[in-house]
């Protein structure tokens, strides 16, 4: 069973790729965008709306071709080592109950398993780089045009109205992008998932689930019935009642997947339901439990410890899964400050590119804060913007003591 920490760590190195290709998409973007302010005359703005598009969708298909002629190599080595390690944990968890499983190398069945994991997360990825809709959702290159329109009206219909000036109405575009991101995929409902949030949930999503089909599959090897599910700090708590949707009331105990009477069953849980165990966006996995020869991860102590109900923040309690959700808050608005740092700079706005890097200092004060005040633990993946690394770092930290 891999731990959330180390899922995300596997997750981040499959993501890669695709943090270039967001960062090109970001920056044909406010290039484009720029330019609107000094696009007046109707008839030259519609031509050069046209042709901002056109250009932009060409260059999108570009690049994603290239991500995809790229991929598979580095992605197929980092997913493969993830199941070695579940693999692994899985023949140590045995061997310290007295059981023996077989190397992954000698087990047909388990790389079965591995591969047709690795291709349905890279079938996932693949498909952000269809022209076509799929499942009923716009696909990136729709979702990036209709979101380069709607900046390019927005910093043209500023500029004309005279409220501002050229450099002004771009500025306004621009600090909107920044705050969304590039878009991914635009669902039937109008929301939008920006392509980093999109490409981390799906490698993250395949490499748990598949170490969790691994660890079933073990289990079926060794007639193993009993499964102890981890638990974390933080487990959301859906409708609060003892329900699948509800996390933080199964996580760490034993489920028995026969259903045997004292244990939780599958359905409780809400195993291959998608509001459940191991579900969209869940970070939890389970091990093999054998009662009376396996010793429990998760004690009743531990486990009230984790599910404590409440942390203090500014010397008010506040539920610890609300804590989270504040903690998530406060990293989308530091990634929103990198990329307003990043679109300033590559816009060759100073004063915007100084006031960026204040707003990020005090952001990322506002973060340390919170996390020393409440316990939490800091993710630094869930902070990271594609182009901003330590040379942007330090530039922004540099500007920011000015």
């Amino acid at each position: 069973m891999l731990t959330p920490d180390e899922v995300n760590g596997y997750a981040g190195l499959m993501a890669a790729p695709w943090d270039e290709l967001s960062e090109r998409i970001l920056s044909d973007m406010v290039r484009r965008i720029v330019k609107t302010g000094s696009v007046t005359a109707t008839a030259q703005w519609q031509s050069y709306r046209v042709q901002a598009l056109g250009a932009s969708r060409a260059y999108l298909l570009q690049q994603m071709q290239a991500i995809v002629q790229r991929l598979g190599p580095q992605e197929a080595a980092v997913f493969a080592q993830a199941m070695k390690q579940a693999y692994g944990i899985d023949v140590q968890d045995a061997a310290a109950a007295g059981r023996s499983l077989a190397p992954l190398g000698e087990s047909e069945e388990a790389q079965q398993i591995v591969q047709s994991g690795y291709r349905r997360t890279m079938n996932t990825l693949y498909n952000l780089t269809q022209t076509r809709a799929v499942m009923g959702n716009q696909n990136m290159v729709e979702t990036t045009q209709r979101q380069l329109a709607y900046y390019l009206d927005m910093a043209h219909a500023d500029a004309v109205s005279g409220a501002f000036s050229s450099d002004d109405s771009a500025r306004r575009a621009l600090n909107e992008l920044a705050a969304k991101g590039v878009g991914a995929i635009t669902y039937p409902s109008g929301h939008v998932d920006s392509l980093d949030v999109v490409v981390l949930r799906a490698t993250r999503t395949g490499i748990n689930q598949t170490a969790g089909e691994i660890t079933r599959f073990n289990a079926d090897q060794l007639e193993c019935d009993l499964m102890e599910l981890d638990a974390h700090v933080g487990a959301r708590t859906g409708d609060g009642g003892q329900n699948l949707t509800n996390h933080s009331w199964w996580q760490g105990q034993i489920v028995s997947r026969s259903s045997k009477h004292g244990y939780l069953s599958l359905d409780d849980i809400g195993y291959g339901d998608v509001r459940g165990f191991m579900g969209a966006n869940c970070s939890h996995n389970w091990s093999m439990y054998w009662e009376g020869a396996s010793v429990r991860s998760y004690t009743p102590e531990r486990l009230a410890a984790i599910n404590a109900a409440t942390v203090t923040y500014n010397g008010k309690e506040i539920g610890r899964y609300k804590a989270t959700q504040m903690q998530r808050a406060q990293e989308r608005q530091i990634r929103a400050d990198k990329r307003a740092f990043l679109i300033a700079k590559e816009s060759g706005q100073k004063d915007a590119e100084k006031a960026a890097a204040a707003k990020l200092a005090a952001s990322r004060d506002k973060l340390k804060d919170f996390l020393q005040q409440t316990g939490l633990k800091q993710y630094q993946l869930r902070e990271s913007v594609p182009g901003f690394g330590r040379s942007e770092a330090s530039s922004a930290a540099a500007q920011a003591r000015k």
